[in-house]
């Protein structure tokens, strides 16, 4: 089987148009980007094991993302008697713009929001259920916490530094041998106090474009704050 060679995954790729946008929103898409870019190069059997989906269902959610150039069809690896197509991911960690003032893009974040919210919960109950869990010490690998923070412009700019350093670990990660594969996420947003006045038509603010954070395993997290 005679197919280009496709190109090694870039460290962090930006989503930007809607329309890509609009297939990573399904939460079983966007754990299979998440997969593929933890494991590098894997089989439709590695994701299914990953996701503990059944396998036979992740063929229409895959060539979606092939479509869109986010993974590659890389090479194909003989299991038993067959051979198995592999994948590769377009980047390591993945973003998308975030544009306050465009109506499908804000769509988009709401509900991939709320998708991802549904994935790290499903994640966390898998991990809590299972012997090995962790929840303290400098080995900890289990955790779930939100807490509500005060910051003035200075404080904001010594917790963004945290973050970036956070994501800059993330796309760094690799597999490896003694190591584990860990779920992260983060969702980081102001408080937004009700009105009394307040319409039942919200009226948003037009701040700045800037990158939303993501999540994921060692492969999309957040991206940083450019």
């Amino acid at each position: 089987m005679t197919q280009s060679t496709p190109p090694e995954p870039m460290p962090y790729f930006v989503v930007e148009d809607t329309e890509t946008m609009k297939v990573l929103a399904n939460p079983i898409r966007w754990e299979i980007l998440d997969a593929v870019s933890a494991l590098g190069q894997c089989s439709a059997a590695d994701i299914a094991e990953f996701t503990a989906r059944a396998r036979t269902s992740l063929y229409p959610h895959i060539q979606q993302l092939i479509q869109r150039g986010l993974i590659f069809e890389s090479d194909t690896r003989l299991t038993g008697k067959r051979y198995e197509q592999l994948y590769k991911p377009k980047a390591t960690m993945f973003g998308t713009r975030f544009n306050q003032d465009d109506p499908d893009n804000l769509d988009y974040h709401n509900t991939f929001a709320k998708a991802l919210s549904r994935l790290l919960a499903r994640k966390h109950l898998k991990s809590a259920n299972k012997p090995g869990a962790i929840p303290r010490t400098n080995q900890r690998n289990h955790h779930c916490g939100g807490h509500s923070v005060w910051v003035d412009k200075e404080q904001l700019a010594q917790l963004n530094t945290m973050i970036n350093e956070l994501w800059d670990f993330c796309e760094n990660s690799r597999p490896g041998e003694n190591k584990q594969l860990l779920h992260l996420g983060l969702f980081l947003s102001r408080h937004i106090p009700k009105s009394k006045n307040e319409s039942k038509t919200n009226q948003r603010p037009n701040p700045p474009t800037q990158t939303t954070p993501f999540t994921g395993t060692p492969l999309q997290t957040p991206p940083k704050t450019r």
